[in-house]
């Protein structure tokens, strides 16, 4: 007689086993983080889950088919697909690079790991040799055609060289992270990229300023470096026609509840800058330092910080407290 199947939200032998799985998995991460493949025993790793040897050995048969499981289960994590990258246009590609370096910064675990795996692989007898150099050869090679697609479009500079501008940015996105590890304060991983990148355009022409912010890549990482590259703010993009304040173009910004012509007097301002769109994209909502320099400079009226506070992008005891500063100013 078959067994009654397990009700929704039942702990079954199948739960557990997936569960016992990804702690195997969390532990040998770790463990190559601390001490690298070679380092590496699955008894240590048993012992660190707490669990039999054997418990192990049931899930990877191997050493070296749990490592390639790592490998296989940070890649999905972090969505570093390669072959997806091949299909996309030259910006979007770059978004998809530096994404890698946001979904990383929250692991700092993972960056540990990858670095001691990119350098231990590069021996030839490494079991994850022939993966990392597939990989370094993929992301090489989309790189490249992404820089000579914008050479081709008249985007970057005729005289640059694809190929070593790609082996360029691929090399500061491993030496970034090793010194991001070192001083997780002071690097700002995504921020160096992009400015590599923004540094290669040729920022005079419309059609590329247009190409960057109709694409993922244009972040506030991306906003920062035009404007110290090219000189162009905020109020310039939107001015020229390059950003708009709809609500579809400001939900990547999480101010998509924001009405637009409050947004339209924020930006006109000249105050909102690159950092406070990152505040923003990040929390969903606007800074306090933010709050404080539109009530400086009379930017809005009271019942638009109380629109701001409805549409749940200010806290609104801070709007209380700014409509008391206002209603006390002399006039």
């Amino acid at each position: 007689m078959p067994k009654p199947a397990h009700k929704s939200g039942e702990r079954g032998p199948y739960a557990g086993g997936v569960a016992r799985r990804e702690a195997i998995l969390d532990a040998t991460v770790d463990m190559i983080a601390e001490v690298g493949y070679h380092g590496l025993s699955m008894r240590d790793v048993a012992r660190r889950v707490g669990i039999s040897h054997p418990g192990v050995i049931y899930h990877f048969p191997s050493k070296e088919a749990l490592l390639m499981a790592v490998i296989e289960r940070y890649e999905d994590r972090s969505n570093f697909d390669v072959q997806a990258m091949r299909h996309m246009q030259p910006f979007e590609v770059f978004n998809a690079f530096t994404e890698l370096s946001t979904e990383l910064s929250s692991n700092p675990t993972i960056v540990e790991m990858e670095c001691m795996l990119s350098v231990e692989a590069s021996n030839e007898v490494h079991p994850a040799h022939d993966h990392f150099a597939a990989r370094f050869e993929g992301l090489q090679s989309v790189l490249t055609s992404a820089f000579s697609q914008l050479q081709t479009d008249d985007l970057i500079n005729k005289d640059a060289d694809p190929k070593t501008l790609a082996h360029s940015l691929l090399a500061e996105w491993y030496g970034l992270h090793i010194q991001w590890l070192y001083n997780r304060d002071g690097v700002d991983v995504v921020a160096s990229l992009t400015n590599l990148i923004i540094n290669q355009v040729d920022l005079s022409n419309p059609k590329a300023l247009r190409a960057i912010m109709s694409s993922g890549f244009a972040t506030p990482s991306a906003m920062a470096a035009i404007e110290q590259v090219a000189g162009f703010t905020l109020e310039d993009l939107l001015e020229k026609g390059y950003i708009s304040l709809s609500s579809q173009e400001m939900e990547k910004y999480g101010l998509s509840d924001v009405p637009e012509d409050i947004l339209d007097k924020i930006v006109r301002s000249g105050i909102l800058n690159a950092n406070d769109l990152e505040y923003a994209q990040e929390n969903q909502a606007l800074s306090i330092d933010l709050l404080g320099r539109l009530v400086i400079n009379s930017v809005l009226e009271t019942e638009e910080y109380n629109t701001l506070a409805d549409v749940g992008v200010v806290p609104r005891e801070a709007v209380a407290a700014l409509t008391a500063v206002m209603a006390a100013r002399p006039f």
